[in-house]
């Protein structure tokens, strides 16, 4: 009886411990090889670094998890790959023992252990160069970005990972976006911001003036959205990671918001293992690809590179001078609203005779300028000249004004004079408003010289006037400085400069 239940329990436990041997025998580690194509190259898996070189030996646990291998190296961008077991262990083979002995049906093992590794994996071999910006070529500033993607351009789809390594296109539409489907737009600007602070394209030293000659802004939005969901099915487990394809609109404007480069991008993230971020990272590196592409285009470099002269070669133009302001109230007389598609600013009568003065960002980017009178009488204006490079133009319109500031040929304020700010803030409803303050200091950005106040002034104050209390032209309003805490931080080009700078006299 003893021998009949010895051989019986054998018969019934032989065949389970042959269909395990796999999950017995195998480590709950597996030695896995990351080739890379550099000895710097540092190879992380789920991001904890494992070593550094063109051959890392990583240990990588049998849980049947998707593998995040990360490859860094300095000055390429980092390359992401996934990893996981889709290979039958060689142990497997076990299984089929009590099959050919006893005729058993053959139990296969399915645990985490009897699954492998690929031994090998290629990681970072064509790592993408980056360029990092040199002193002689031009910052590049984040204007705006978004997510303008209609329903019809989002595509989800799967893949098997065999097709998808093999590059054939058997991809399985599950169908497009839906209303519901919303996309923060912080990962675009957040993406983009980090990649131009790596790379030196963002002047972390002058925070309050930019450069008029030295600096471009970058206007990005995505058009197309699609998903690869790539996945391998083994013993009833899927394992997947993500793949992003995007379609980047990027737009390049100098100082003045005027358009210098426009062109659309397709760009591929790198494999991310599925989980609660993997959407996130994966758009990310999708973004910070299409970017690369953007800075290393013909387009680009040339506008990178390009060094323009500040010299401005114009014709000396003869004004008609005109009689003294007296007071202030005749001041906000000789002031105007400049109105235009995109908004408003501000301007100044320098003659009887229609000329106006105001900043060059005021009017640099329309074709349709309008003058708007204290009296609210609106007029067509033209551009007579200007100075992209001191933020200066005159205008013209055809009527006369009683009122007309004097420009000074020399200097006429001291520091801690009493000023005044004359401008339309906000709304064109405020035209002609008067704020009072002092002169706070004196500045010098690229041979740009420039008053500081804290007279108050907001968005639509530039191209007004900087007076002193008898109505005397001070300067012209250029530029305040924004931020949580900021307040009284105005700044103004002096009147005095503007003979040379737009090449005029009485």
């Amino acid at each position: 009886m003893k021998k009949f239940l010895s051989r019986t329990l054998l018969v019934i436990i032989a065949p389970l411990i042959f269909t395990s041997c796999a999950s017995i025998l195998n480590g709950k580690y597996q030695k896995v090889t990351v080739k890379t194509s550099s000895s710097d190259s540092k190879v992380y898996v789920d991001n904890e670094l494992q070593g550094t070189g063109k051959s890392v030996v990583t240990k990588m646990k049998r849980d049947r998890g998707v593998k995040q291998i990360k490859v860094e190296r300095d000055g390429y961008r980092t390359d992401y790959k996934a990893h996981f077991q889709d290979r039958k262990s060689a142990l497997y083979i076990m299984s089929w023992i009590p099959f050919g002995v006893l005729l058993y049906p053959p139990f296969m093992d399915v645990g985490n252990k009897a699954y492998n590794y690929p031994k090998e994996v290629s990681a970072g071999k064509d790592m993408e160069k980056i360029h990092q910006r040199s002193d002689d070529e031009k910052y590049v500033y984040l204007k705006n970005t978004a997510f303008d993607v209609k329903k019809d351009d989002i595509k989800f789809t799967v893949i098997k990972h065999r097709n998808f390594k093999k590059k054939k296109d058997k991809f399985k539409d599950k169908g497009t976006g839906t209303e519901d489907i919303k996309f923060d737009n912080s990962i675009f600007s957040e993406a983009v911001t980090e990649v131009l602070k790596n790379n030196n394209y963002i002047d972390t030293t002058n925070t309050i003036f930019r450069s008029n000659t030295n600096s471009l802004y970058l206007s990005a939005k995505v058009t197309k959205v699609k998903f690869e969901n790539v996945y391998a099915f083994e013993a009833k487990i899927y394992m997947r990671y993500l793949v992003t394809k995007l379609d980047i609109e990027w737009e390049i404007f100098d100082l003045y918001s005027q358009s210098k480069y426009k062109h659309t991008y397709k760009s591929k993230s790198g494999e991310f293992a599925m989980n609660e971020d993997a959407m996130r990272n994966s758009i990310e590196d999708a973004i910070s690809a299409s970017f690369y592409e953007l800075m290393d285009s013909k387009s680009m470099k040339e506008l990178i590179e390009q060094k323009e002269t500040k010299e401005i070669k114009l014709e000396k133009l003869q004004l008609i001078k005109p009689n003294p302001i007296a007071g202030l109230e005749e001041a906000m007389e000789a002031t105007v609203t400049i109105k235009h598609k995109d908004g408003h600013g501000s301007g100044c009568f320098v003659t009887n005779d229609g000329y106006i003065l105001t900043n060059f960002h005021v009017v640099s980017t329309n074709d349709k300028i309008t003058v708007i009178t204290k009296d609210g009488t609106e007029y067509d204006a033209k551009i007579i000249r200007k100075n992209e490079y001191s933020d200066l133009a005159l205008i013209k319109i055809d009527t006369n004004n009683e009122f007309a500031y004097t420009l000074p040929i020399e200097k006429n304020y001291n520091i801690g004079q009493d000023i005044f700010a004359i401008g339309t803030p906000k709304s064109i409803e405020l035209g002609q408003s008067l704020s009072k303050g002092i002169i706070s200091g004196f500045r010098t950005y690229e041979d740009n010289q420039m008053i500081q106040t804290d007279a108050s002034v907001n968005g639509g104050n530039s191209g007004g006037a900087l007076v002193s209390k008898d109505g005397s032209f001070i300067g012209v309003v250029n530029a305040k400085v924004f931020g949580v805490g900021i307040e009284g931080l105005g700044f103004s080009i002096p009147a005095e400069t503007i003979f040379k700078n737009l090449s005029i006299t009485y």
